[in-house]
C-alpha cells in the first residue's frame, strides 16, 4: 500500500495547488509448479474423517489454489477458478482461518490498486466497476472509502493529457520544444496547473523551463514526477 500511496503522491500535491488557486487490467502472473496432489476441496475433507492432518492438508491444498487464482489476477472471475471463491470454499470449513480471511483483504486491495490505475487514465466508469467488485466483498473497508473519493474528486476535475515522445525529449530538438511551448501558452491561458512525468528529474526540469521560456518567464505552476512514459497532464480549474 505504501508504494501505492507514493505513486499517487506527486498527483495529489497538483489537486492542492488547484485548490489553492481558487478556480481485469495487466497482469502480473506468478506461476510457482503445481503441487503434485494439490486438487483438494470440500469433499475431500468431508471424506477426511477425524484426521486432523489430512484436514489441514487439503485445506492449504485449497489456499494454495486460491493464492494461484490471486496471483493471476483471477479475483472473482471465472465462476469456480477464482481467489474469492477459494477463499470463501476454506471459511466455509473454517470460519476463523486467517490465511482465508487475509485473502479476502487482499482481493479488496487488488481492486483499489487497479481502480487507482484506472483513475490515473481517466477511465472512470471502469474503476467505479472494479471498487463496485471490492465493495461486494467488504463494503465497511477503511481504504475502499478512500478509493471512492479519489474516484469522485477525479470524476470532477477537468483533466488534459499530453503525451510526449520520448525520442524528441531525449534530442531536445525544435520541434519537441515547440510542442512544449504551445502547451506553456495553453496552461497559462486557462491559468491551470499541471504534472510533468519523465524519465529523470532533469528532463523534467528542462521541459518546466522549456514551456516557462515560451511564455516569456511567466510562472507556471505545477509539479514533477519520475515516470517511464513522459506526459503532461493539465488540470484546469472549474470557476
Amino acid at each position: 500500500m505504501c508504494d501505492v500511496l507514493r505513486k499517487h503522491l506527486p498527483l495529489c500535491a497538483l489537486l492542492l495547488l488547484v485548490s489553492c488557486a481558487g478556480t481485469d487490467s495487466g497482469t502480473v502472473v506468478y506461476s510457482p509448479e503445481q503441487a503434485p496432489d494439490a486438487v483438494s476441496g470440500p469433499d475431500q475433507v468431508a471424506n477426511s474423517g477425524n484426521d486432523p492432518f489430512v484436514r489441514q492438508r487439503i485445506l492449504a491444498d485449497m489456499l494454495y489454489e486460491a493464492r494461484l487464482a490471486f496471483d493471476d489476477n483471477r479475483l472473482t472471475s471465472p465462476a469456480g477458478s477464482n481467489a474469492y471463491d477459494g477463499y470463501r470454499s476454506v471459511l466455509d470449513l473454517d470460519p476463523d482461518n486467517a490465511v482465508a480471511l487475509q485473502g479476502l483483504r487482499d482481493i479488496v486491495q487488488r481492486y483499489i490498486e487497479l481502480a487507482d490505475a484506472a483513475i490515473d487514465l481517466r477511465q472512470f466508469d471502469n474503476a467505479g466497476s472494479l471498487l463496485d467488485r471490492a465493495a461486494r466483498i467488504d463494503r465497511d473497508d477503511a481504504a475502499l472509502a478512500e478509493a471512492q473519493a479519489r474516484l469522485a474528486q477525479a470524476r470532477d476535475i477537468d483533466m488534459d493529457v499530453f503525451a510526449l515522445d520520448a525520442d524528441q525529449l531525449s534530442n531536445r530538438g525544435l520541434e519537441i520544444m515547440v510542442e512544449l511551448g504551445e502547451i506553456g501558452q495553453y496552461i497559462r491561458d486557462r491559468e491551470a496547473v499541471f504534472l510533468i512525468n519523465a524519465r529523470t528529474d532533469e528532463e523534467g526540469r528542462w521541459i518546466y523551463q522549456t514551456m516557462r521560456n515560451a511564455v516569456g518567464g511567466y510562472r507556471l505552476r505545477g509539479n514533477i514526477a519520475v515516470d517511464n512514459i513522459p506526459s503532461i497532464q493539465v488540470v484546469i480549474p472549474k470557476s
